[in-house]
């Protein structure tokens, strides 16, 4: 799961979903700015995961050494105990991380998700079909 999570280091987040974050004490106090002057622009405002918003690299996991993780969910991964040495060890190998980010992937594709009319493909995830 940590590795997958790494697929945050693409693109960008809206202001409504982390404006929970802006405040938090234990985020960097640069990065709580960043975000402030993003979210004066309104909901719809973007930021980027991390710096590098169009490239597949570890950069996402560097950023939550920072403290600089966007969403709530992406710094727990740093500040919980059971998954902070693995993002760690992202952060310095790039390799590793492309390594399980690959075998994570195939692992999903190989999941038995059926749900029948409970289940739904959706063309927009931000839309209910």
């Amino acid at each position: 799961m940590v590795a997958l999570s790494g697929a945050h280091t693409l693109g960008v987040a809206r202001c409504s979903s982390f404006k929970n974050r802006l405040g938090d004490p234990t985020m960097d106090s640069n990065f709580s700015k960043t975000l402030s002057k993003t979210c004066s622009g309104g909901d719809n405002a973007e930021q980027p995961f991390d710096m590098t918003r169009n490239n597949f690299d570890n950069s996402y996991f560097q950023a939550l050494q920072r403290k600089s993780g966007l969403l709530f969910s992406d710094q727990t991964l740093y500040s919980d105990p059971r998954t902070k040495s693995i993002a760690d060890g992202y952060a310095m190998n790039q390799a590793t991380f492309f390594l399980d980010f690959q075998l994570a992937m195939v692992k999903m594709s190989l999941l038995d998700v059926k749900e029948g009319s409970k289940g739904e493909v959706r063309s927009d995830c931000r839309r209910i079909n």
